[in-house]
């Protein structure tokens, strides 16, 4: 099975690890530790950012390894699989993966043999051979609002003896957990309302670079496609009369219950409002838990950028 293919990602600080994980290390051990080298960090986080909206893509390349994720959701459960293609002209040996397991998600994982890291020192990973894949499933169902995204490491040796460490994330975010409301103008504005509070909102504006193309018409027609296809949400059209607003409504699904034994479910608003004279955007979010109102908030800033 070949690797999804790339699909023009764009830069998300906020959904990525830091930089100082990443840097090269050479120390005089031997093995030499090799990692992430920071002229890789911006291709990673627009790589990111990407698969956060979209089905499928490589989360991660360079000249040993492509990283590719397709994954799909339904309600509360989804499914992720991971490709850990070879690219190198000769075997990545000790290949191991350990993906972190929070406690806001039930996570079942099976993959190629021995490819998962149990966190025994005597563990020996498999072998990936030149121009093959090792897979990982990942079946997950999320029980709580989050707003991080899941660690993924990845350790490797190359036949020179050089050890490599690649502390990625799997592009997991609240977001994948939504299903679209459609609302109608009133009905929304009302919801709206009634989600006043430091604790329920969270808002942001983003200035686009001086080297965008600027803010019209088409771009925010791109902008609602991202919401409703990226985001899952509803588009709620006529709240507001005119082009530069995007309002949508969804519901963020999980699989905990309730004292009825009822899934436990929050209700998402979401608005875009753009100022063309300005080249900015103001993204402000409302739900009835914080760790939603940000979670979408950010997600939304990719999808903004992504539509430039």
């Amino acid at each position: 099975e070949e690797l999804p293919e790339d699909e023009e990602p764009l830069e998300e600080e906020d959904l990525q690890e830091d930089e100082d994980d990443n840097a090269i290390e050479n120390g005089s051990a031997n093995p030499v530790i090799v990692g992430i080298p920071k002229e890789l960090i911006p291709a990673m986080r627009k790589a990111f950012s990407n698969l956060c909206t979209s089905p499928s893509g490589v989360l991660f390349e360079n000249s040993l390894l492509q990283v590719g994720v397709k994954h799909e959701y339904v309600g509360a459960q989804g499914r992720i699989s991971v490709f850990f293609g070879n690219l190198h002209s000769s075997s990545l040996q000790h290949f191991k993966v350990k993906v972190d397991q929070p406690d806001h998600l039930k996570m079942q994982m099976q993959g190629t043999q021995d490819l998962l890291d149990d966190g025994e020192p005597d563990s020996a990973g498999c072998t990936v051979a030149t121009k093959t894949q090792a897979k990982l499933l990942v079946l997950v169902e999320v029980t709580a609002p989050f707003d991080d995204a899941p660690s993924m490491r990845i350790t490797f040796e190359t036949e020179k003896g050089e050890r490599h460490d690649y502390p990625l994330r799997l592009p997991l975010v609240a977001t994948c957990f939504m299903e679209p409301v459609n609302l109608d103008p009133g009905a929304f504005m009302q919801r709206w309302k009634s989600l006043e509070g430091p604790d329920r909102e969270c808002q942001e504006v983003m200035k686009l670079p001086p080297n965008s193309s600027g803010i019209n018409e088409p771009y925010m027609d791109r902008v609602s496609k991202i919401i409703v296809d990226g985001l899952k949400f509803g588009r709620c059209q006529g709240v507001d009369p005119t082009p530069w607003t995007v309002s949508g409504a969804a519901t963020f699904r999980t699989g905990a219950k309730d004292a009825n034994g009822n899934n436990i479910n929050v209700g998402c608003l979401v608005r875009v409002e753009a100022n063309p004279k300005a080249n900015a955007f103001r993204v402000t979010t409302r739900t009835l838990h914080p760790l939603c109102s940000k979670a979408i908030k950010n997600v939304s800033l990719v999808s903004i950028k992504l539509a430039m």
